[in-house]
């Protein structure tokens, strides 16, 4: 898990400085947890996310206080790890200390980790300061490509949204 971690924050690393996981996770989970709209170019309202309420487990006057992220890790370790956390009060997203990722992934495989606080993204960088992602919450998914601007990320054309 340790390892996953640390090739986590190599792929991380890798992304122009501006492009960091963490306003894209903001972004996403204040979407995909609070329904809150995304940024676009051109300006468009985004679908909401199906099965966001994760099948009754989401009331939105009790959301969870944290939701811990799989962000770049394969689909093994996205099972059992997660590398960043998004806290929900502050909307802020932050990488996980080794320790807590360790903490994160034990109460993962004891189950008490709900499906309302774990989500999952992957993404590929592009060229411009462009990141396509795609994220999953629950029982959906969205992908969509994002320009990295000094304001934050901006979606660019289309967002994919599906449910499982």
């Amino acid at each position: 898990m340790t390892l996953a971690f640390i090739l986590s924050l190599a792929l991380v690393s890798g992304l122009q400085p501006s492009a960091t996981p963490g306003p894209v996770i903001e972004m996403l989970l204040g979407w995909a947890v609070e329904g809150r709209g995304i940024p676009a170019d051109p300006p468009a309202t985004a679908p909401a996310l199906p099965h966001r309420d994760c099948g009754g487990r989401l009331d939105p006057e009790h959301l969870p206080k944290t939701v811990y992220v799989s962000w770049d890790l394969s689909a093994e370790a996205q099972h059992a790890a997660c590398n960043w956390k998004y806290d929900v009060a502050s909307r802020h997203a932050t990488p996980l200390t080794p320790a807590e990722a360790a903490e994160v992934a034990q109460r993962i495989v004891a189950g008490t980790v709900a499906p309302e606080e774990r989500a999952f993204f992957h993404s590929t960088p592009q060229a411009g300061h462009r990141l396509t992602v795609s994220a999953g919450y629950c029982w959906g998914s969205a992908k969509g490509t994002f320009e990295v601007r000094v304001d934050g990320p901006v979606l660019i054309g289309e967002l994919v949204i599906h449910g499982y």
